[in-house]
């Protein structure tokens, strides 16, 4: 192997992917029994809250997602929160709540935010849990069965599902699907090592008393799932996971939607860790490890990517040069010998098809414990050969749009 920059960036960046992937791997299966929900001792009053803003499109399935939950009626409520839709998405609930007296109820606002009808919902509900669910997203039947039981334990304040892409056709669905399976897999290890620091929008659930007593949903705030789930580990509290309790999400079908979801997502991230960095200051799990992981994971990946591309970059201008010297044919012949697949020697062959193997290992993993019944073969491979570079992309715009001030919005 010859060792220059690239190399050694190369073999720090197998090394990180390699201990943290074995790691999380084996903290999964060294702890399998604890991947099946508690039953619960009792079935605690549960209101679920659904932010909906021009969602007719999806509304009525979400909707009746939720009145297909195995729960007791008399212990549930579902709120539809209309945020000034100012299509068909009223309506739509309405009807639901006309067919289903005393168990749906709508309400109609002025347009605040997702925030803003969260914190509508919760103030007008006197249940002993809250569960936030976007009026894009659709719920397993026994979801709701398999979380409650979590909050048997007093410290526990939230606990989050195994949020998946619902039908994950077409080339950017599919790419996000391996995405989220593999955040399914982390978010379960995260509770293992009680660092889950997102409770994402679909269906995670919260002791009402959390916000009664710490402050509602930010309602500035773009991210407002981080800020909260931070806040509960910046108060002491657990959160928890049920990796086998399904919830689907429609994930965007194109470039653009996709973009700007990442940049709000990432950039809440950034404003939300700076809000609470006293985080990094615990000595535990989170602060130690987990919140450093990520962020080295983050900045190893935008270096990498950036080289790879500028490589590329200048691997093009030369082959440029070398047809204008040489000629079309003996160009290529040049490039054919300089495109020498053991150019790195076996070990980068060798590491290369370890990180395959092992990423697909966890993929498969949380297919198998998460119950998820579609194929995922294809998809991976296209996750494999894209989502890295994606990523990349997806932080580099951030930063240079929180370096040059530029507001992202809803």
């Amino acid at each position: 192997m010859i060792w220059n920059f690239e190399t050694i960036l190369l073999c720090i960046v197998c090394f990180f992917g390699l201990y943290s992937s074995l790691f999380f791997l084996f903290l999964i299966l060294d702890n399998k029994e604890r991947l099946d929900d508690p039953k619960p001792k009792r079935f605690p009053s549960v209101t679920t809250i659904v932010p909906a803003y021009n969602e007719e499109r999806t509304i009525a399935k979400t909707l009746r997602s939720l009145l297909k939950l195995d729960y007791p009626r008399n212990k549930l409520k579902i709120f539809v929160v209309d945020d000034g839709s100012t299509d068909r998405t009223y309506e739509i609930a309405k009807r639901f709540e006309n067919a289903n007296r005393g168990l749906v109820k709508v309400f109609k606002k002025q347009n605040g935010g997702k925030a803003s009808a969260l914190n509508y919902g919760i103030k007008r509900t006197k249940s002993e849990l809250i569960v936030s669910l976007d009026a894009d997203s659709f719920v397993s039947r026994d979801a709701l069965k398999r979380m409650v039981g979590y909050f048997d334990d007093p410290t526990v304040m939230a606990v989050t599902p195994a949020l998946k892409v619902y039908k994950p056709k077409g080339f950017w669905r599919r790419i996000q699907a391996m995405e989220y399976l593999l955040g399914v897999f982390l978010r379960k290890a995260f509770a293992l090592l009680g660092s889950i620091h997102v409770t994402p929008g679909p269906f995670s659930a919260y002791r009402r008393k959390f916000f009664e007593r710490y402050g509602y949903y930010d309602e500035g705030n773009l991210t407002e799932d981080i800020e909260v789930a931070l806040r509960i580990q910046a108060k002491g509290y657990d959160i928890e996971n049920s990796i086998k309790a399904e919830v689907f999400t429609v994930a965007p079908n194109r470039f653009l939607p996709l973009l700007r979801q990442r940049l709000r997502w990432y950039t809440g991230f950034i404003v939300n860790l700076l809000r609470h960095r006293s985080l990094f200051k615990q000595r535990n799990n989170l602060g130690l490890f987990v919140l450093p992981t990520s962020l080295i994971s983050v900045g190893l990946v935008l270096v990498t990517a950036g080289f790879s591309c500028y490589i590329l970059a200048k691997s093009i201008a030369h082959l440029f040069r070398s047809i204008k010297l040489l000629g079309f044919l003996d160009a290529i012949k040049m490039l054919k010998l300089n495109l020498n697949p053991f150019y790195f020697g076996n070990e980068f062959i060798i590491v290369t098809a370890s990180c395959f193997v092992l990423g697909f290992l966890i993929i498969y993993s949380a297919k198998l414990f998460s119950r998820e019944r579609s194929k995922i073969k294809y998809s991976y491979l296209l996750y494999v050969l894209i989502y890295y570079y994606l990523f990349g992309f997806w932080w580099f715009w951030t930063l240079i749009n929180k370096l040059f001030g530029r507001q992202i919005k809803w």
